[in-house]
Order: C-alpha cells, then structure tokens, then sequence
C-alpha cells in the first residue's frame, strides 16, 4: 500500500476518529472505506446513466428470453 496526506481540520478528524473507535476500526481504515465505497456509488452511477442514455426501449418478454436460452 501506499501512503496519501488529506488534510482534515481538527474538529472534523476528531469526529472521524471517534466514529471510527465506535466501530471497531482505526480513522484510517475508516476513510479508505468510506472512499472506496463513493467510488463504487458514483461509478455504479456512471454506469448507470451510460445504460440509460444507450437504451432503445427494446425489450424481451421472459417467454422469449427463455425459448431464446432453450428453456422452454
């Protein structure tokens, strides 16, 4: 791993820290989570407009999409 300096002001890396002792875990590990899972909401969401602005409105009724997988 490597290291990264993010400047917080006192009040708010005591207010860190101490949720992080609340939940069994150091102000560290807390903000790496805290990071990594924004990641994933906002590229999920990336994603999700992309979907949205590729969609033709074309759709497959599960009848079809069955007898196209040779399940019915």
């Amino acid at each position: 791993m490597t290291a990264s300096a993010i400047r917080f002001e006192p009040e708010e890396k005591s207010w860190i820290t101490a949720f992080a002792e609340m939940n069994g875990t150091t102000f560290s590990a807390q903000v790496r989570q805290w990071t990594l899972e924004r990641l994933e909401d906002e590229m999920d969401e990336r994603d999700l407009s992309m979907a949205i602005d590729e969609d033709d409105g074309a759709r497959t009724s599960w009848q079809d999409a069955k007898r196209e997988l040779g399940l019915a």
